[in-house]
């Protein structure tokens, strides 16, 4: 199967037209899904009649022209498509978003057309906000190995890209999440910078941790999705800390990077990483070397511990408790223990008894530990360490069997869940680019076959640095073709 890229092309040069796009996704749909769950709620008229209305009026033109997509069930508004986001009291209801957000609103001016919602938790927690398994849906299986988990948030929409039923998805990231799942699916996953992608109609997430973004099997897609996704809307409030490139993304797709200072970290010291991790960062670092960068052992002091981790689930519980509330609208009274998971539950419950002033104390501590870590990159002598890219394992883990992170009491889960994300929110927090890439080589696999992915971090707002390493790393060792057991096209 081809990219994106190489779909949108063949529409605009009339070798296929939006009908066929939508038919083909559809079937393969048909095909997989119902073994990896990863279509959640289908839209498959919709999608029809937007094809009809494309090719009656002249295929779309658009960098998305006419590739299907699917739209993560979480917090992505589309003017009256389903918006349950994996809630059964929102289900049973059959809450309807009243309008569109910038993100639906951009994928559909670029031509993309979705074909349906992606399984992610409940309300972005559930029982794990890094585990696509829901009491709603039940959980999504990884095409690689069904045994095994998916990974979250965006896990619907990686196993949808895997599989082959779509060539890119909707994804978002407020803790890894779309890094961690295009690890555990073998993908790209880019999380861009703070601002870099507007949020609208709502004002910020989790104190500005969470940004909007796409899982793709190519570097070019990623960068295709970011051109797509970029820009601001009317009031938004946070701006990226450096500009897009004029040409856009896609143009730095190839682009010599020069020869830039690396710094890797394979291990961290509050936490247990598994040997396959570190040995795929490490076999990661050595490509790197071979392509004549500067690769040493080095990390940015404040990640020496987890401590930021307390103020921020902070963040996190007030603001799922605030979610919860601005709901209570369309539930028609207040959230009781049965409407929702067992540890969502319990971080409701949580979140009601932070203060104000907790809350402002936490999102200081928060700034304060950005401008430290920041400094790591900044080149300037005595204010910077001068590195130009971080690398480290995407996962702290290999991905565990569907259950282990929604099954057992909430100390035992966040315990697990810990495990999976120790490189991975800090980056949330700095709001800084971050991307996770396949090896792309026979040791870039598990024992149990799953995929495992590196992940490269660069200064605030340079995607284009980012893009331009791990194209190079792409085509230095290629991985788009690779293709696991469970896929449509095979």
């Amino acid at each position: 199967m081809n990219d994106a890229t190489a779909l949108a092309e063949q529409v605009r040069a009339g070798d296929i037209d939006a009908a066929t796009t939508v038919e083909d996704a559809i079937a393969r749909c048909e095909q997989v899904n119902p073994t990896i769950n990863a279509i959640v709620e289908q839209t498959f008229d919709a999608a029809r009649q937007r094809a009809a209305e494309l090719d009656a009026g002249g295929a779309s033109s658009g960098l998305l022209a006419c590739v299907p997509i699917a739209l993560k069930d979480l917090f992505c508004p589309a003017e009256g498509e389903p918006g349950y986001q994996g809630n059964r009291r929102l289900a049973e209801l059959d809450f309807r978003y009243p309008e569109t957000g910038a993100v639906a609103r951009r994928w559909a001016e670029a031509g993309a057309i979705s074909i349906g919602h992606s399984h992610s938790p409940e309300l972005g927690g559930g029982q794990c906000p890094a585990a696509a398994e829901t009491h709603l849906y039940g959980p999504t299986r990884n095409p690689w190995n069904t045994d095994h988990t998916v990974l979250g948030s965006s896990g619907g929409a990686a196993a949808a890209v895997a599989a082959g039923i779509v060539r890119i998805a909707h994804a978002s990231d407020g803790g890894g999440s779309i890094r961690i799942p295009a690890s555990a699916n073998g993908l790209v996953g880019l999380k861009p910078s703070r601002g870099r992608i507007s949020n609208a109609p709502a004002g910020e997430a989790w104190g500005g941790g969470t940004t909007d973004g796409a899982v793709a099997l190519t570097v070019r897609d990623a960068a295709l999705a970011l051109d797509v996704l970029a820009g601001a809307e009317p009031g938004d409030p946070y701006a990226p800390a450096h500009p897009a490139p004029p040409s856009g993304y896609v143009a730095e797709v190839g682009q010599d990077p020069g020869r830039l200072r690396i710094g890797v970290s394979s291990t961290i010291p509050f936490e247990d990483t598994d040997p396959a991790c570190t040995q795929a960062t490490e076999a990661a670092a050595g490509l790197l070397d071979g392509l004549g960068h500067r690769v040493e052992t080095a990390r940015p002091e404040p990640m020496a511990t987890n401590d930021y981790m307390y103020d921020y689930v902070r963040i996190m519980r007030a603001s799922a408790t605030a979610t919860l509330r601005s709901l209570e609208g369309v539930l028609g009274r207040p959230w009781a223990e049965g409407d929702v998971e067992p540890v969502a539950w319990i971080n409701y419950q949580r979140g009601t008894k932070i203060s104000a002033p907790d809350v402002l104390a936490s999102r200081e501590r928060l700034h304060q530990f950005t401008r430290r870590i920041v400094q790591w990159w900044n080149p300037a002598p005595g204010l910077g360490d001068g590195f130009d890219l971080l690398l480290t394992p995407t996962l702290g883990v290999v991905p565990p069997r569907v259950g282990h992170l929604v099954e057992g009491d909430e100390r035992t889960l966040t315990r697990r869940l810990a495990k999976v994300t120790p490189y991975l929110p800090q980056f949330n927090v700095s709001g800084q680019p971050a991307i996770s890439v396949p090896l792309g080589t026979p040791e870039g696999m598990s024992p149990e076959g799953l995929p495992i992915g590196i992940q490269l971090v660069a200064a605030p707002g340079r995607e284009d640095v980012l893009l331009r390493v791990a194209a190079q790393m792409e085509q230095a060792a290629p991985w788009s073709q690779r293709r696991p057991p469970i896929h449509a096209a095979r």
